[in-house]
């Protein structure tokens, strides 16, 4: 019986022994399995920098470009379409064989500190080509027992690395297993200088002598529903053709445009991203890769979308004007670089150094001898202009003290340092010409000292810095003759209004699309449910444009339209109109088409304006113990740049630092601001439309920050971007403004202002506007997807009118996927909102204007995602 016993006892100690084994064999495996997964990227990533060494080594490639990121890590854009990475920093890679190329042109490897020549049948391989032979590029992997393989025929034949050398893997590193330890680029000689990391040699490598590139205009992963197309805007040099890898993505690239179309069919049937690789050659037959993210959706890009966006598509119960038109060249492209127009560049420095001129000095001399500024007391208009004002890198000073002048004719309460009066902006009176720098962080043009007002009552009446403008206003009857009358009624939506006759109208021209009013009832239609105020400027019979009188009373509607066709007593427009036309309101010159004095093609690019506004901002002036007479200096003192009564224009790659007041576009069309950046001391506004028709305001940072007068900390301007007088149609896309603050409206009777895709606060009385001028708003106010980062004590309960309130008076608005901070609006029921859909969440599509640009185009525009 005990022998019994003792045989099974042996037995279950065999047995119990025998699973300890297993287990341990079993976690062999699993380590095995590991270590050889964790060596997979880094074993890729070292073929395929050993051949590339080798053709260093050869003299076959050239380095084409490079590039080093945020923590000091180069990637090298060589010359056969590879790239090569060199980290920054200590990398562990004891555990890889690193090869380098020994003084006999022979092959050697270093595994953990030891080199040793590498031999294939007792013979060294060669890395350089002998005669008659080619030399060998030897490649890794790792077998299924964790050893380490070399092949020299291009993996046809394996064999073990030297004496049974074990791949650990367990300190890979899969994206730092490089064989180049260091990397120095000298510019002067055109060369690249690579460090071996095994034996610390180098190689020498040339750099292409010519710009080689594509470059696509886009951050991030583009995002596709199913068939969508999408346009990218792209730049090239040296590119004699393409080749695209990609059989499910509709590619096509052309000069400057990358034209994608999605599969109309998602066969992962879940979202999923790629590359779509594009592989460019110079005409030597040098390559490079440029590589677009991309990701599938599983729908259509309209697939759940807002209700209002449906109805927008199938004209039903529809509430949203179309906003596409916006912009320069109504949306569908950006304007050319400066370089590239063919102007002539004039350089200021070279100007200023030449002349022995200050940087004022220097600019107006360019614009007198151009014809583009007062030359002898007499203003010069050249619409023609073609010059590029080239501001190179550097600080260049404007505006200061030097520049102000004595008259004793004029107000005494402001002076300067100088006992001046007296401050003169720069009016530049030219079309078809780009003011450009070499970037915003590298050109600045500054204002040292504030423009004096012409009145210190008159809180705005400082002069602009830069104010670049046609002289003939559109409300002088001389400046702006009657072309015609409209004779039939036009729906908001119609491109074609029937007129009394079209004599002295042709394609291209721009008109003025307006009428004057003071039937009380239009104007109650005007202000919708809002009690009429009888002290209100729209609430006063308008004078005769004819009487050469201000225009300042009634119901004032401006649109300026490009004339597509005209006869047959009809005019078609390129663009929507925006307003229902009635023509029984008549009662002062009804509904007409005026002439409308232009500039055409001017842009303002790459560079900064520097102002020096107070800190402590005191709107007008408010909690100082002399407000009337320091009011001013918070609200226009550094006012850099307005454009005025031009079409097609821009301003873009632009900032702004310490200003009363960013940019203005007055009187002015199909024009667009964007890449801006407001910085500094907070001041008075930002950007605006002010009178003037489809302007574009887009991506603009309103940064601007300081204490108030009162000591409380504000963020960005006091009013955002926005609108003011009888603007329409103005588009502020993707727009940031302070959390204390809200998008500007000020008054004078905006209508058709589209809101969208907007961050910032939505505060009581930071739209703006004189009492007398009220409402705020009127018609068309769309906020979409607007994300609401701070409010006030009205967010329970907000409204958007009330009688009781003089200075807070909007149009009831559409508001759509308003999200953020909690904001609960009164209700349709109480007349405070005109639609209102989903408060609380975002809804899709995200943007409104950039799916109206797609739905009437077909695709995204290449300089909208580049914006994006």
């Amino acid at each position: 019986m005990k022998k019994v016993i003792s045989i099974i006892c042996i037995t279950l100690l065999v047995a119990l022994y025998s699973c300890d084994e297993r287990d341990d064999l079993r976690s062999d495996i699993d380590d095995l399995t590991e270590r050889v997964a964790n060596l997979e990227a880094s074993i890729e990533q070292m073929n395929s920098d050993i051949s590339n060494y080798q053709q260093m080594v050869e003299g076959k490639i050239l380095v084409v470009g490079y590039s080093k990121d945020e923590q000091d890590n180069y990637t090298i854009e060589l010359s056969n379409g590879e790239t090569v990475t060199i980290y920054s920093g200590k990398v562990d890679m004891n555990d890889m064989p690193l090869f380098s190329v020994n003084a006999s042109g022979h092959w050697a490897y270093t595994i953990n500190g030891m080199t040793t020549e590498l031999l294939v049948n007792d013979k060294p391989v060669s890395a350089i080509p002998e005669t008659g032979t080619a030399g060998v590029t030897p490649k890794l992997k790792v077998d299924a027992n964790g050893f380490w393989l070399i092949s020299v025929d291009n993996g046809s034949t394996w064999n073990k690395l030297g004496n049974n050398q074990i791949a650990d893997g367990t300190q890979a590193v899969a994206n730092a297993s490089s064989l180049f330890s260091n990397v120095t680029i000298d510019e002067a000689t055109g060369q690249i200088t690579f460090t071996i990391r095994a034996d610390n040699s180098q190689v020498k490598v040339p750099i292409y002598g010519k710009d080689f590139y594509l470059t696509i205009e886009y951050e991030g992963t583009a995002t596709f529903g199913l068939g969508q197309k999408q346009e990218f805007v792209v730049e090239q040099a040296n590119v004699e053709t393409a080749t695209i890898e990609n059989q499910t993505w509709g590619v096509k690239l052309t000069e400057n445009k990358l034209i994608v179309t999605a599969p109309k069919t998602n066969v992962q049937g879940k979202v999923y991203e790629e590359q779509i690789y594009i592989k460019i050659f110079s005409k030597e037959g040098y390559c490079r890769v440029v590589k677009l993210p991309v990701k599938l959706l599983t729908t259509e890009i309209d697939a759940s979308s807002a209700l209002a966006w449906q109805r927008f598509k199938q004209g039903e119960n529809n509430v949203l004007l179309d906003y596409s038109y916006a912009g320069y060249n109504h949306g569908e492209s950006a304007p050319q670089g400066a370089f590239s127009l063919g102007y002539q560049v004039i350089n200021v420095k070279e100007r200023m150094t030449s002349k022995n001129m200050t940087a004022r000095e220097a600019l107006i001399n360019i614009l007198q001898e151009n014809n583009m500024t007062k030359v002898n007391g007499t203003n010069k208009m050249n619409a023609n202009a073609k010059i590029v004002i080239y501001f190179p890198a550097g600080d260049y000073v404007l505006h200061n003290d030097d520049d102000n002048t004595r008259d004793e004719s004029k107000q005494k309460d402001a002076v300067d340092s100088k006992n001046n009066n007296v401050s003169n902006g720069i009016e530049i009176y030219g079309g078809n010409f780009v003011i450009k720098g070499d970037g915003p962080d590298k050109t600045r043009l500054i204002m040292e000292t504030p423009h004096l007002p012409t009145s210190i009552s008159n809180l705005s009446s400082s002069p602009v810095l830069l104010a670049i403008k046609h002289t003939n206003g559109p409300n002088n009857a001389g400046n702006s003759p009657q072309l015609a009358s409209v004779t039939e009624n036009a729906q908001r939506g119609d491109f074609t209004v029937k007129v009394s006759g079209t004599t002295g109208i042709s394609s291209g021209q721009w008109v003025q699309l307006r009428l004057r009013s003071g039937d009380r009832e239009l104007v109650k239609k005007e202000i919708g449910p809002i009690a009429l105020n009888e002290n209100w400027a729209i609430a006063k019979a308008p004078i005769s444009i004819n009487q050469n009188a201000d225009d300042q009373y009634g119901v004032k509607i401006t649109e300026f339209h490009q004339v597509k066709s005209a006869a047959n007593g009809k005019i078609t427009f390129y663009e929507p109109i925006m307003h229902d036309i009635d023509i029984k309101y008549n009662d002062t010159e009804g509904w007409e088409i005026r002439t409308y004095k232009y500039l055409e093609n001017v842009g303002v690019e790459d560079l900064s304006f520097v102002g020096n506004a107070l800190d402590g901002y005191a709107h007008h002036g408010e909690g100082h113990a002399e407000q009337a007479k320091v009011g001013w200096q918070y609200d226009g003192a550094y006012k850099p740049l307005l454009l005025q009564r031009v079409v097609n224009s821009w301003v873009r790659n632009v900032h702004f630092e310490s200003v009363s007041e960013a940019l203005t576009f007055a009187e002015s069309a199909n024009s667009s601001a964007y890449n801006i950046r407001i910085s500094g001391k907070r001041g008075h506004s930002a950007v605006r439309s002010q009178g003037s028709s489809r302007v574009f305001i887009g991506k603009v940072r309103d940064e601007s920050a300081g204490n108030d007068v009162y000591g409380k900390s504000c963020q960005g301007q006091f009013h955002g971007c926005g609108v003011s007088k009888p603007s329409v149609g103005t588009v502020l896309w993707n727009v940031t403004w302070g959390n204390d603050a809200c998008f500007e409206s000020h008054a004078t009777q905006p209508r058709a202002t589209l809101i969208d895709n907007c961050r910032g606060g939505l505060v009581y009385y930071r739209a703006g506007g004189d009492e007398n001028e009220a409402p705020n708003h009127l018609s068309d106010l769309t906020l979409w997807n607007l994300n609401v980062t701070g409010t006030d004590s009205h967010a329970s309960n907000f409204e958007w009118w009330s009688d009781s309130d003089k200075w807070w008076k909007i149009f009831p608005p559409i508001v759509v996927g308003v999200h953020g901070t909690k904001v609960q609006f009164a209700g349709t029921d109480r007349q405070q909102v005109t639609y209102e859909e989903s408060t609380g969440a975002k809804v899709s599509p995200e943007s409104l204007y950039e799916a109206q640009l797609r739905e009437r185009l077909g695709y995204v525009p290449g300089w909208l995602n580049a914006l994006k």
